[in-house]
């Protein structure tokens, strides 16, 4: 174990030798100190030229270290977890091949993690030139850097992307936090949700810096209506089973994070035929308490009422 890596950055890969490149190059020009940043590119099998691409960069970043798949496991769950692995940071960044953060990124986020306690530095998103992709701007709505936040606080239940944070990694280790690799969409949304949930503070950089540029869309674009309801409702019961099972908070903050990620799926969920009473039969004691909490929403208190009226007993 390298005790002198600071960040191991995180990135997995899959035929994008267009822009591996220039992410590389970015964080071979950070202003901050290379030999404390390590860089893992977890290929998942790519057939064109990304590998090859991304190798040429050992001599530019002295701590790179690629990890090749025998096999394409169709996501970015099994290179992530791979990577998490063999992680020696002490804070760990999650970044798309085809993103990039700018030159000052990791120094002005260090400089914060270094002068708090937070558990969770987050940067806020810019949209490249080339890009269409949507942008969440109520998670990052501060001008100036804001630090010693709850996340039940923020606003930050809009971005359930692990992307652009930095994240302390003894707490994904202490909880063993890993990526689904079951499910194709919204898998960051499993591990974010579980990871928001055991933070005890975020800092949240504020807009008026760039640090964490989008360029194009994932290839499942992440809108309510592309998420099949049965995976909605296995992601949302992981998460519950893992609030409820393996965290020592207090009922009344358990309650509150239920209550915000069930606003955050409940459109998801009840779109399907059975989606809504799995969710039913296996969560059924808590949820008529999260009626009565003060995050619920108007839809969530809709639905938790339609399930306990009966409108979804058909189809059992």
């Amino acid at each position: 174990m390298n005790q002198n890596i600071e960040i191991s950055i995180i990135i997995p890969l899959y035929n994008r030798e267009k822009s591996i490149e220039r992410l590389l190059k970015k964080i071979s020009e950070q202003e901050y100190d290379l030999q404390k940043i390590e860089v893992i590119v977890s290929d998942d099998k790519s057939t064109d030229q990304s590998l090859e691409i991304a190798k040429t960069y050992n001599q530019y970043i002295p701590n790179l270290v690629i990890l090749e798949s025998t096999k394409n496991s169709g996501g970015a769950s099994v290179p992530r977890n791979k990577a998490l692995e063999v992680a020696q940071g002490k804070w760990i960044l999650f970044i798309d091949s085809d993103d990039y953060i700018t030159t000052n990124a990791l120094k002005n986020a260090m400089n914060i993690a270094k002068n708090t306690n937070d558990d969770m530095i987050c940067m806020p998103y810019f949209r490249d030139a080339n890009s269409n992709r949507p942008i969440s701007r109520s998670a990052f709505c501060y001008k100036e850097t804001k630090s010693n936040l709850k996340f039940e606080n923020t606003k930050l239940y809009n971005t359930l992307n692990v992307i652009g944070k930095l994240i302390k990694r003894s707490i994904v280790e202490d909880y063993n936090i890993r990526f689904p690799e079951g499910i194709k969409v919204r898998e960051d949304n499993w591990f974010l949700m579980q990871v928001y949930s055991v933070l005890n503070t975020i800092t949240i950089l504020g807009y008026e810096n760039d640090y964490y540029f989008y360029e194009t869309q994932d290839e499942v674009a992440l809108t309510n209506s592309s998420t099949p309801p049965r995976d909605a409702v296995k992601i949302y019961v992981a998460v519950y089973d893992f609030i409820l099972n393996k965290t020592t908070m207090s009922t009344n903050r358990k309650q509150d994070l239920l209550t915000i990620f069930l606003n955050r799926y409940v459109d998801m969920i009840q779109r399907g035929q059975y989606a809504p009473m799995r969710l039913f039969k296996h969560s059924k004691t808590t949820l008529i308490k999260l009626l009565r909490n003060p995050f619920i929403s108007e839809k969530s208190i809709t639905f938790i009422e339609n399930l306990f009226l009966g409108k979804y007993d058909k189809y059992q």
